[in-house]
């Protein structure tokens, strides 16, 4: 009888929390529509991850210059093979392929959820429904959950191990800092820059205990990168060398200054920007929070930093700092809040509690409808439109891009087609346009250059609607008639090495 009411007593632990179900449910009603709404966020989800993946399953791909120049791990694309070759087999001539790995991450990023639960449960069930409600809704945490690029893939795999740790110097057990460590060290692989803040909490773990922390921390995160290690090794590729040469690419051959520079003080501009009125009520609740959790303040705080030194800046490389900022400040608002209501000489209550939970919510809806936030909703939009326009024209054999301000533009998993591709640009691209009209039969080029094409090409329309015609960069055109000649010199990736792109 004792060890029937022992069993039954683990199941009953074992159980998921209803309010941490609902929650998880909650999530996904937000990041599913996310996931099918929204194409990408940044170029490099597409052309460094799903377009490799892609590669490897059709044969035919676009290789931009970091490809060439062996910076890119293949981690990312090998785990994205899955989802494409499903999607493609599932939907050989649509863009599954392209919307299954979003909603892979989107399922993936639960974890997160789950972190802030942990996080709160700690201190109170009110915590912990509101950590992980904030994960859940907050904008940031839904719209970047389904984004697959390597800022997404680290923070989804560091919050839920930064949870573990959390709960390994609370309880002890060796298999969260086994765990815990395989994810830091699986984040910090897939986004390196990371490394010296992912340092505060291995010490803050790990302490001056070595058999019981630092062995099973040092075991997990070697286990996370040796991933990485077998997954380069299976591509024939010597392991961990894309990280001197991404190093030598954009930190001594300064390749990433070619897309911009910003001064050290740019993150906070943009987070006090992005804020506004919200930080008034923010920062209180993360002061409140940093008691409860200063090493993920500290952890957040060197993310920031880190970057900060960084000549190229972009909002996705502080996305670990952002979301430990807000579920820190989460968890701050619930001892706010009970302050106030103390100083009152009451207590929280369900209308309080709720109202705090609502006023998160409404943060989070103020942040993604307004500047800058805003604009990532219709980022994607335009090129996708021109691919499914290019795929739907009778007799399609062959696609050139004229004058197009973004290179690359053309992604064969974007366009999902049999047919050449060609990369048309320079002074001379007037004369070559129409030296090379039996190599292409459509046409992609901005509305300002237009009448530069051969008069044997139609206007098809153009991708962005609301837009004014001068501000148009994706029109389409075609012309009857077959593709006789093969891309040659013309042909895309060919291009893309002479211009080094």
């Amino acid at each position: 009888m004792a060890g029937g009411a022992g069993t039954s007593g683990e199941t009953r632990q074992r159980r998921i929390d209803p309010a941490l179900a609902w929650l998880l449910v909650l999530a996904l009603f937000f990041r599913i529509p996310i996931s099918l709404f929204t194409v990408y966020h940044h170029a490099d989800e597409i052309w460094q991850y799903i377009e490799p993946a892609y590669g490897l399953i059709t044969g035919d791909w676009i290789r931009t210059w970091d490809i060439r120049l062996g910076i890119r791990s293949w981690l990312i694309p090998l785990v994205m093979v899955g989802p494409v070759w499903l999607g493609h087999a599932l939907d050989p001539a649509g863009e599954l392929h392209l919307v299954l790995p979003r909603l892979c991450m989107a399922v993936a990023s639960l974890g997160t959820v789950w972190a802030g639960w942990s996080l709160g449960a700690r201190i109170s069930r009110t915590h912990a429904i509101t950590a992980g409600f904030v994960a859940a809704v907050w904008v940031d945490f839904a719209y970047f959950a389904s984004r697959t690029s390597s800022d997404t893939f680290s923070v989804l795999a560091i919050l839920p191990g930064l949870a573990l740790l959390v709960r390994f110097r609370d309880q002890g057990n060796r298999r969260d800092a086994l765990i815990g460590g395989f994810l830091l060290g699986l984040g910090f692989i897939m986004r390196f820059p990371l490394g010296p803040a992912l340092a505060i909490p291995f010490l803050w773990a790990g302490r001056f205990e070595l058999r019981r922390a630092w062995l099973p921390l040092l075991v997990g995160a070697t286990g996370g990168v040796l991933c990485d290690v077998l997954a380069n090794l299976a591509m024939g590729e010597m392991p961990l060398v894309w990280i001197y040469n991404n190093v030598f690419a954009n930190v001594v051959a300064n390749r990433s200054h070619a897309y911009g520079v910003e001064a050290p003080e740019w993150y906070l501009q943009v987070l006090i920007w992005q804020w506004q009125w919200i930080a008034v009520a923010l920062v209180p609740a993360l002061l409140f929070g940093a008691r409860r959790y200063p090493m993920l303040v500290a952890t957040a705080a060197a993310v920031i930093a880190i970057h900060s030194a960084i000549g190229h800046k972009e909002y996705r490389f502080i996305l670990l700092a952002v979301l430990l900022l807000i579920q820190v400040a989460a968890i701050g608002s619930v001892d706010l809040a009970q302050r106030l209501a103390a100083w009152r000489k009451r207590e929280l209550g369900r209308m309080g509690f709720a109202l705090v939970l609502g006023l998160w919510l409404a943060a989070s809806v103020q942040v993604a409808a307004t500047e800058p936030f805003v604009i990532n909703w219709g980022v994607g939009k335009a090129p996708l439109r021109a691919m499914r326009t290019v795929r739907s024209q009778p007799n399609f054999c062959g696609l050139a891009t004229y004058r197009i301000r973004d290179v690359p533009f053309v992604s064969r998993a974007v366009l999902n087609r049999k047919g050449q591709t060609l990369l048309i640009e320079g002074q001379q691209a007037p004369r070559i346009a129409a030296l090379a009209q039996a190599r292409y039969n459509v046409a992609v080029a901005p509305a300002e250059h237009m009448r530069e094409l051969p008069p044997a090409y139609r206007f098809v329309g153009c991708m962005s609607p609301k837009k004014p015609l001068f501000e148009q960069q994706y029109c389409v055109f075609r012309r009857e008639g077959p593709c006789t000649e093969p891309g040659g010199d013309l042909d895309y990736n060919a291009v893309l090495v002479r211009i080094d792109k």
